[in-house]
């Protein structure tokens, strides 16, 4: 790098701060109170809430039954836990589909900013990356995530699908995928999660 971009470096980083202070300041303010503001804010939307604490009831060891379009149900064990400080719910899915053993990835958080949770997904059968954002009900008991999911079966890109999470208590809750574009019959796989009970 030539003497003349180390210079400039330095300089861009500080107009970039000072337009950052600007736009985030109100007309009232003096630049230390704006950063102070700024510096609060910046607290409250990282700090874990209620909704973080929603996921937390997800943490743990299960025992899984899956059933696929109402076919006969497949047993299968999950783990996951909270992490980066009570943040995000993530862990791993163990199972079968259509036969064929499967591990999969997910990942849950609540983005304090947005006011909505986010998932991603992944897993050994496929090379996609499914995520979806969403909200809980107003009781606090049913998580819905809506996103796109490819369908390479049929070749559809980008199909309308519903994650929905069900608490019925401590010890179980309920995942299904609902394919939306099938109607009233949208409910295509059902997962209930038992907790394992250590003695």
């Amino acid at each position: 790098m030539n003497v003349q971009a180390k210079q400039v470096i330095p300089l861009f980083i500080a107009f970039v701060c000072i337009n950052l202070i600007a736009y985030g300041s109100k007309q009232d303010e003096v630049p230390g109170e704006t950063m102070a503001r700024m510096v609060k804010l910046g607290e409250e939307l990282a700090t874990p809430n209620e909704n973080h604490a929603f996921l937390a009831q997800m943490a743990g060891e299960w025992e899984t039954s899956a059933s696929v379009m109402g076919m006969k149900a497949t047993p299968g064990t999950a783990s996951y836990k909270m992490i980066l400080g009570n943040r995000y719910l993530d862990g791993m899915h163990f199972g079968t589909f259509m036969g064929t053993p499967f591990e999969g990835r997910l990942t849950i958080g609540y983005d304090n900013y947005k006011h909505k949770f986010a998932s991603s997904y992944i897993d050994d059968i496929g090379t996609s990356i499914r995520s979806a954002e969403g909200m809980l009900n107003r009781t606090g008991t049913v998580l819905s995530l809506w996103g796109p999911m490819d369908e390479w079966m049929t070749d559809e890109h980008d199909k309308p699908v519903l994650y929905k999470y069900t608490i019925i208590d401590e010890n179980q809750f309920v995942f299904e995928i609902h394919d939306l574009g099938m109607g009233a019959q949208s409910k295509v796989i059902v997962v209930t999660y038992t907790r394992k009970i250590t003695s």
